[in-house]
C-alpha cells in the first residue's frame, strides 16, 4: 500500500521545501518509501486557473447583490460588505491578467521584466484579497491564513476544518477523487487511490499551513478511516510540545499521531507496523448498541496504542490514561544522513523560471544563545548543532546538481558556523562543484575579507545576516556575541567580495528605547551602499526562547496569551518600563518607511524579501544592487494606480453599492483602535477547566469579540457619520 507525504497550503509556491524529500531519502535508504506531494503547489495552480478565479468572482458578486439589498448591516455585515466592494475590481484584474501571473513567473523573459513582474505580483495579491472577501472573515495569502481578528482557538479550527469556509475544499475533492469517480476519458491517471493508501503524513512548516493541514486531516479521515494520518514538521512540533495536556488531546483529535522532534526514525519504525495497526480494527460490530460499539472502539484504541507506543518521537493518545504519550526521544547523527530525494517533484512546475533545490548540511545552531530565538525541532532555543562532514556535503551538492539539472541551491539551515561555511567552500572548490548558493550566516570576526572572497569563489552569491539591532547595549542584552563595529566591517567585506548582503533586524526587544530602535534604522541608512536588502521586523515573544525561560532578566514582568490563542502562537507580555506610546511607534515606523523607500522591498515570497528564490534569481541576473536599481524602472507598475479592469461579465461586479464604504471603513478604524488595545493589553482571569494553562489571558476570545461588536451599532444605506 502507498505512503504519502504532503506539503499543505498555504506556503511558498516558488521552490520545493526540504523536509519531505529528506524523509523520503531516509526511508529509501532502509528499503521503505513514500511519495512526496507538494499539495501547496498543486493548490496554487488550481487556484489561479481562470475558471477557479471566475468561481471566486461569482461568489463575491452573488454575496454582494444579496447584501446590497439589505435594509441594514450589523458590524460584521458592514465589514464583509466593504471587503466585497473593494474585492470586485481586484478579482476582475486577476481574471483579466494577460499574461497570467503563473506564466510571468515561469517565463524567463517576463520574469526579469520589472514591470511584468510587478504586475504579476500585484495580480496575485489582488486574487488573495478577493479570495479573503469570498471567505469572510478569513484572510489568505501565501504566508497568511488567519481569522482577521481572532487568534486560532480549537473551536475556531474545528469550525474551519469542516471545509465550509476553506477555499480549497473543491480542490481536495478533485485531487483525491477515487478511481470510481475518476474521469478516465481525460487520458490521465488518478492522483492517488486512498483505498490503497496506508499512511498520509502532513508536514507543517509555517503557521499559515495549520488551518488547511487540520482541514485536510478531517477530510482524509472522513474519506479513508483506515489510513494512519499524522502531522509533523516544525510548525506543529513547536505547538504540540508546549501545549498543556488538555489542548494536546484536542490537537490529537484530528489525527492518529503527531511526529515531534525529528521524523526520520519515526517513519522508519512506524511503516512496518501499519499493517498490524490497520488490522487491529477487526470487524466492526453488527449491532447498533452504543455500549457494544464503545467497547469495540476502546479495544481497537488499546490494541493500536500497544502497536505504536514505542515508535520514537511519535505522540499518540494512551487510551488507558487518556493522556498524550510520546515514544522514546531520537536524534539523527548527521554523519549518517542521506541527501534529499526530490524525484517525486516536478521542479519545473514551481513558480520560477529556473530550478532550485534546498539542502541542509547542518541542523541546529552552533551559537544557540540569542535571547529571542526559538527555532527548529527542540523544546527551547535551537536544536543541538550537528554537521554533515563538509567533504560529504560538497559531494552530495555536486550529485544533486547533476541529478536534477540544478545550479542554484539554498543552504537551508538554522545558521552555518563560520568555520564550517569556509570548509564547505573549500570542499566545493576542491571538488569542482559549480553551483550558486545562498544561506543564513551569523557575522563573526572569523569572516575576514580573504575568507569572504573564498566563499564567493565557491559560489556564494547572497547571505542573510541576523543583524538584529544597531544598539550595542541591546546586542549585548540579546546575547548576540558581536558588536556593531564588527558587523559593519564584516558586512562590508562580504559586499565588496561580490556577495549580496541581506539584513534581518527588528525593533521592540524588551528594554529597547525608542532611540535604540532608531539607531537600527539610522545604521541601515548609513550603510545603505553595502546593504542590498533588509527587513525591520517587530519583536515577537516565542515560548521556547531564553526570554520566556528567564523573563525577569529582560525586565519582563508577565507573559500571557489571548484567551483564544490556544495554539500559543503569539505570546504577549508586560515590561517594567511599560509600553511605547502610539506616537513613539509612529516615529519609528515613519523612519523605517523613509529609509526603505530607497529599496524595492516586498513581503515573502516575492522578489524584494529576504532569502526567497525570486530574490536570489534577481541577484544572479542583475547583481547585488538589483533592488536599488532594477525595479526603480517600474515604479508605475509596482505602486501606481491601476486602470479600470476588464469587464468580467459576472453579476454584481459593477452594481453600485448602496452603503457608504468610506463611512464603514472609518467606523472599523475607530472600533479596532479602541477594542484591540483593550483586548490585547489588559488581562482577565483565565476561564478553563483543569490545570497547566495560563492564570491570566487577554480578552480576545470569540465571545469577548462578539460582546464588543454588539455595541458597534448598525449601518443603513447611505449612512454617514
Amino acid at each position: 500500500m502507498e505512503h504519502l507525504l504532503l506539503h499543505p497550503p498555504l506556503a511558498d509556491p516558488t521552490q520545493p521545501y526540504l523536509s519531505l524529500p529528506t524523509l523520503k531519502a531516509a526511508l529509501r535508504a532502509k528499503g521503505l518509501d513514500a511519495r512526496v506531494v507538494d499539495l501547496n503547489l498543486e493548490a496554487a495552480h488550481w487556484l489561479f486557473q481562470p475558471e477557479t478565479l471566475r468561481g471566486v468572482a461569482r461568489q463575491i458578486g452573488s454575496r454582494f447583490v444579496d447584501m446590497n439589498r439589505s435594509q441594514a448591516l450589523d458590524f460584521h455585515g458592514a465589514r464583509e460588505f466593504r471587503q466585497l466592494v473593494q474585492a470586485r475590481p481586484s478579482i476582475e484584474h486577476a481574471i483579466g491578467a494577460d499574461p497570467s501571473p503563473v506564466t510571468v513567473f515561469r517565463t524567463r523573459e517576463l520574469f526579469y521584466d520589472p514591470a511584468r513582474y510587478a504586475m504579476a505580483r500585484r495580480h496575485v495579491e489582488m486574487a488573495f484579497e478577493a479570495l479573503s472577501a469570498a471567505h469572510y472573515p478569513y484572510q489568505f495569502g501565501f504566508n497568511v491564513a488567519s481569522h482577521g481578528v481572532l487568534p486560532w482557538s480549537f473551536d475556531l479550527l474545528e469550525e474551519y476544518a469542516t471545509g465550509a469556509k476553506s477555499p480549497f475544499t473543491a480542490f481536495y475533492e478533485s485531487w483525491f477523487r477515487s478511481a470510481a469517480e475518476w474521469d478516465w476519458d481525460s487520458g490521465t491517471m488518478p492522483n492517488c487511490d486512498l483505498d490503497e493508501t496506508a499512511f498520509v503524513g502532513i508536514s507543517v512548516v509555517f503557521p499559515s499551513q495549520i488551518p488547511e493541514a487540520l482541514h485536510l486531516c478531517r477530510f482524509l479521515k472522513a474519506r479513508a478511516p483506515h489510513v494512519f494520518v499524522a502531522l509533523g514538521g516544525p510548525g506543529i512540533h513547536q505547538i504540540a510540545i508546549h501545549l498543556e495536556d488538555e489542548l494536546k488531546l484536542r490537537l490529537l483529535s484530528f489525527v492518529d499521531g503527531i511526529g515531534v522532534f525529528e521524523g526520520e526514525e519515526t517513519l522508519i519504525q512506524l511503516f512496518p507496523k501499519l499493517d498490524a495497526w490497520r488490522a487491529a480494527a477487526g470487524i466492526a460490530p453488527t449491532t447498533s448498541s452504543t455500549e457494544v460499539q464503545d467497547a469495540h472502539d476502546d479495544a481497537v484504541a488499546r490494541a493500536r496504542f500497544e502497536i505504536v507506543r514505542d515508535v520514537p518521537n511519535l505522540m499518540v493518545v494512551d487510551p488507558t490514561t487518556g493522556a498524550p504519550h510520546v515514544g522514546p526521544r531520537w536524534t539523527l547523527d548527521l554523519k549518517d544522513a542521506e541527501p534529499p530525494d526530490y524525484s517525486d517533484l516536478d521542479l519545473d512546475r514551481y513558480w520560477a523560471p529556473s530550478r532550485t533545490l534546498l539542502y541542509a548540511p547542518t541542523r541546529g545552531c552552533y551559537w544557540g544563545q540569542c535571547s529571542f530565538c526559538y527555532y527548529g525541532l527542540t523544546e527551547t532555543a535551537t536544536a543541538s548543532y550537528r554537521e554533515v562532514p563538509p567533504e560529504k556535503a560538497a559531494s552530495e551538492l555536486g550529485q544533486l546538481s547533476r541529478r536534477y539539472g540544478v545550479k542554484n541551491v539554498y543552504i537551508s539551515c538554522d545558521v552555518l558556523s563560520p568555520k564550517y561555511a569556509v570548509k564547505l567552500a573549500e570542499a566545493l572548490i576542491d571538488k569542482g562543484v559549480k553551483i550558486r548558493w545562498s544561506s543564513d550566516l551569523k557575522i563573526e570576526k572569523y569572516f575576514t575579507p580573504e575568507r569572504c572572497k573564498l566563499l564567493f569563489e565557491s559560489g556564494l552569491r547572497s547571505a542573510a545576516f541576523g543583524i538584529e539591532s544597531g544598539s550595542d547595549r541591546i546586542l549585548s542584552l540579546m546575547r548576540k556575541g558581536c558588536d556593531r563595529a564588527t558587523m559593519t566591517a564584516v558586512n562590508r567585506a562580504f559586499h565588496e567580495a561580490g556577495v549580496a548582503t541581506e539584513w534581518m533586524t527588528f525593533t521592540d526587544h524588551p528594554d529597547e528605547s525608542v532611540e535604540e530602535a532608531l539607531d537600527t534604522v539610522r545604521w541601515i541608512e548609513e550603510e545603505q551602499e553595502f546593504i542590498d536588502l533588509f527587513i525591520v521586523g517587530q519583536f515577537g515573544l516565542e515560548a521556547g526562547s531564553h526570554i520566556a525561560q528567564d523573563p525577569l532578566r529582560y525586565g519582563v514582568r508577565k507573559i500571557y496569551y489571548a484567551a483564544g490563542d490556544e495554539l500559543r502562537l503569539y505570546a504577549l507580555f508586560t515590561h517594567k518600563n511599560g509600553r511605547r506610546t502610539a506616537d513613539a511607534n509612529g516615529v519609528v515606523e515613519r523612519e523605517i518607511d523613509r529609509v526603505a523607500s530607497r529599496w524595492e522591498l516586498h513581503p515573502y515570497p516575492w522578489a524584494g524579501a529576504n532569502s526567497t528564490h525570486h530574490t536570489f534569481l534577481h541577484f544572479l541576473e542583475f547583481g547585488p544592487r538589483a533592488f536599488r536599481t532594477h525595479f526603480q524602472r517600474a515604479q508605475a507598475a509596482s505602486r501606481g494606480a491601476l486602470t479600470t479592469p476588464p469587464v468580467a461579465h459576472i453579476a454584481g461586479m459593477r452594481e453600485k453599492p448602496r452603503f457608504d464604504i468610506e463611512s464603514i471603513a472609518e467606523k472599523e478604524r475607530e472600533f479596532f483602535a479602541e477594542y484591540l488595545h483593550r483586548a490585547m493589553y489588559t488581562t482577565i482571569p483565565a476561564r478553563r477547566a483543569g490545570s497547566g494553562g495560563p492564570d491570566e489571558v487577554a480578552p480576545l476570545s470569540s465571545a469577548d469579540y462578539e460582546a464588543a461588536v454588539q455595541a458597534a451599532g448598525i449601518v443603513r444605506p447611505g449612512w454617514k457619520p
